[in-house]
């Protein structure tokens, strides 16, 4: 099981609030998706920071801590930074709206609006898996997520085995 540690999001009264409170900090970028009209930053403990412009669709960006790395989700975007060298590692174009990060094994899973997405540390996509409706709820085993969708629907399916590159 990996250990994401979460990292807080600030936010920011507008991107002038956001550029002035970065003022002499370790900036790893600016992350904007289109029609920005909301920011922030995500800042790290060891001081790096990310600001972030997004279109406010109600939910806000999140953020995880995976060794030196830093993986941000926040609308139809997902986007690894390498903070040994402070810069970005891979963007990933969700299939639907980003939701959430999931603990599971040696693979990066992330929920999206109707599914779920394995993703190498690379950034490719390794697999997906798309309910027929929005996910209500979920449960993750060592092997495998189970749940419902709003409409009532119930899904299971096996986490795909995915062999580590050398």
């Amino acid at each position: 099981m990996i250990k994401f540690d979460m990292l807080k999001w600030v936010p920011c009264d507008s991107r002038g609030d956001m550029e002035a409170r970065a003022s002499g900090e370790k900036i790893v970028g600016t992350l904007l998706t289109t029609d920005a009209n909301t920011w922030g930053y995500i800042q790290t403990p060891d001081d790096w920071r990310l600001n972030v412009g997004y279109a406010n669709i109600g939910l806000t960006p999140q953020a995880v801590l995976l060794g030196h790395r830093m993986l941000v989700g926040i609308n139809e975007c997902l986007v690894g930074y390498d903070l040994f060298v402070g810069t970005a590692q891979f963007s990933y174009r969700m299939p639907l709206v980003f939701h959430e990060f999931v603990e599971v094994g040696d693979a990066i899973i992330v929920r999206d609006e109707m599914g779920f997405v394995g993703i190498a540390p690379d950034g490719r996509e390794l697999w997906k898996f798309c309910t027929e409706g929005v996910v209500n709820s979920y449960t993750v085993s060592s092997s495998r997520i189970s749940g419902s969708t709003t409409e009532g629907s119930d899904f299971s399916f096996e986490i795909p085995v995915t062999e580590p590159k050398t």
